[in-house]
């Protein structure tokens, strides 16, 4: 399912004292089954766009195309409720959303909410603890029992079993040590790699942008100043450093190895492919 913007501005507190133009008249698409990271500085308009897409706040002027569903400014709540059945949000320290007495019914909760039958729900919610490693012997636990980083797979796990074609990461990895960071990217990753799930990531992190995503789209000041495959513009010094971004550490080093005559054949998109491309050049410029 692509998701369209067309024109689409947001205004909060409109018509107020307090009037604040969030997004500024965008018009962009998310295709289907690619991996988006959205950057920008505080302020920029990310959080509100993310909202946007699926149902969360409504388009002050123009529209969102979430499929065939259209929103718009006084959109039905019936076509609301239809683009959050398939555009799912997994918010920052997602484990604050666990309320249910087990871990099984906190996975249940979403796909009963969304219509599915009490066994279709259990046979789903079992399904994807199973595939975020939370042992059989857990469901009937309360998630409140369970350490920060069980909790948070169990709040991923109830997202993921009401089956969203799209799925909206905002700042995924807050609050993670750095084991369980990577850890959780590469579970996002082999979800949009095996269920062919669109994924859309905010976050401050340009290394996990650089790394796992494929377009980028570049917010400043509610206005959309750059889209294009993230290989293109994370190695962009002069863009990045226009709107106030950090280069990714991996560009960053490359480009310092560059002024110093060191060259690789390509860029690499993380520390192993680094380590791999330095060690075939000292071995090149060796003989």
């Amino acid at each position: 399912m692509n998701i369209t913007f067309k024109n689409l501005t947001s205004i909060y507190h409109e018509n107020t004292p307090f009037e604040h133009l969030a997004l500024n008249n965008i018009t962009t698409t998310f295709e289907e089954g690619l991996y988006y990271g959205i950057v920008g500085h505080t302020g920029s308009g990310k959080s509100t766009m993310i909202q946007t897409l699926n149902g969360l706040l409504l388009p002050s002027l123009g529209e969102v195309h979430a499929g065939n569903i259209v929103l718009r400014r006084k959109s039905r709540q019936r076509n609301i409720h239809q683009v959050k059945k398939h555009v799912g949000m997994v918010f920052q320290f997602p484990e604050h959303q666990l309320f249910e007495e087990t871990v099984l019914k906190d996975v249940m909760f979403g796909p009963k909410n969304m219509g599915m039958d009490q066994r279709t729900a259990e046979e789903k919610a079992r399904h994807y603890l199973h595939l975020l490693n939370i042992d059989a012997s857990l469901f009937d636990t309360s998630p409140f029992d369970l350490s920060g980083g069980q909790m948070r797979k169990v709040a991923i796990a109830g997202i993921l079993a009401m089956e969203p074609e799209v799925l909206i990461l905002d700042e995924p990895t807050a609050g993670l040590d750095p084991e369980s960071h990577i850890e959780t990217m590469e579970l996002f990753q082999n979800i949009h790699q095996d269920m062919g799930i669109t994924v859309i990531l905010v976050t401050h992190d340009m290394n996990d942008v650089f790394q796992y995503t494929d377009q980028v789209k570049i917010l400043s000041e509610g206005h959309l100043v750059k889209e294009g495959r993230t290989d293109d513009l994370l190695t962009d010094e002069v863009l990045l450093e226009r709107y106030s971004l950090e280069p990714p550490d991996i560009v960053r080093l490359v480009h310092d190895l560059e002024r110093k005559g060191i060259t690789f054949e390509q860029m690499p998109k993380n520390v192993e492919a680094f380590a791999r491309l330095y060690e075939e050049w000292r071995t090149n410029h060796a003989q």
